[in-house]
């Protein structure tokens, strides 16, 4: 009966696992079927759906095939980037649910396992020689919030965590390392989310002279990605300039990197674009030693496409 017992308790277990982390999808569909672009959690967390849909697949045992498309389109550019010399780096922004689940009832042992499908992306990337900087474990460990509670973005302080990581990534490239800018004044400052609700309170590390005018085309970095490159940059809707991954990557490196973000999916209308710059000055590659390709983590499943593209090709046309 001891044995018998366990094995019963096992399987409730296991099962409720795999019905959290459906539950999540469930209420994505909800909110579609309410035609709302969030889902509302507990102290005024929202989520985007699509976030969700994402975060319930990481705990499927079909994960790998779910990802692969993506798996293979990365590491396609990355060849291509590094035939011209040119060192790309991953930079995936994590769902903000595997971070604040509690405020979707989320437990912990699933959060766990949504974790462990987040970790197997970046080890499958690693794999195939793709150079990617996972903010997964500095964001769990982290004493502040990595992400707006209203917002699909990052935070100020997630930000800067990135800038972090990446530094010590970049240093073989000979951008990092060179003589800092400053590192700017924390100021906080309201905004109105893309998600809806009350506006809130955010700590942004304002850095000024580093606006969008500021980007020259033709230095040695280049920022490349979804909105996630124009938060707090590009001012707008993007709610503020002078405190986004571009400009905190000025502050700490000295450099000013080009900036090539889109609105939407970044997966493959920012490479698109890249190529459109590429085949419009084929000497705009050359100037370049590295790429950052800052997306958000979701789209290795709910991209719409991950299409390859021929870049090279592009530049030399």
């Amino acid at each position: 009966m001891d044995f018998a017992r366990r094995t019963l308790i096992a399987l409730v277990c296991s099962a409720s696992v795999v019905c959290g982390a459906a539950s999540l999808e469930q209420k994505a569909d909800e909110a579609a079927a309410r035609k709302e672009m969030f889902v509302a959690g507990d102290d005024g967390w929202r989520f985007l759906p699509a976030e969700l849909r994402f975060a319930s697949k990481l705990a499927s045992p079909d994960l790998a095939s779910l990802t692969a498309p993506a798996i293979g389109t990365i590491a396609d550019f990355a060849a291509q980037m590094r035939k011209a010399d040119i060192q790309l780096v991953v930079l995936p922004v994590p769902p903000k649910v595997l971070l604040a689940g509690e405020a979707l009832g989320v437990s912990a042992e699933e959060m766990e396992r949504m974790r462990a499908g987040w970790e197997s992306i970046i080890s499958e990337l690693a794999d195939h020689d793709v150079t990617v900087v996972d903010l997964l474990p500095d964001y769990a460990a982290a004493t502040h919030e990595s992400f707006c509670r209203r917002d699909t973005h990052w935070s100020g302080r997630g930000i800067a965590t990135a800038v972090e990581r990446l530094l010590p990534v970049l240093q073989g490239t000979g951008i990092a390392g060179r003589k800092s800018t400053g590192r700017g004044v924390w100021t906080k400052q309201r905004i109105q989310g893309d998600l809806g609700g009350d506006p809130e309170e955010v700590e942004l590390r304002l850095l000024r002279g580093t606006s969008r005018s500021a980007v020259a085309g033709q230095g040695p970095l280049l920022v490349l990605g979804d909105s996630h490159a124009l938060v707090f940059h590009e001012g707008g809707d993007m709610h503020a300039t002078g405190a986004g991954l571009p400009d905190q990557i000025a502050s700490a490196t000295g450099t000013m990197p080009d900036v090539l973000g889109v609105r939407g999916s970044g997966a493959t209308s920012s490479r698109l674009q890249l190529a459109r710059r590429a085949r419009a000055n084929p000497s705009y590659l050359s100037s370049k030693k590295a790429v950052i390709w800052c997306f958000a983590g979701r789209e290795f499943t709910e991209a719409e496409a991950w299409k390859k593209l021929p870049i090279l090709k592009a530049a030399g046309s």
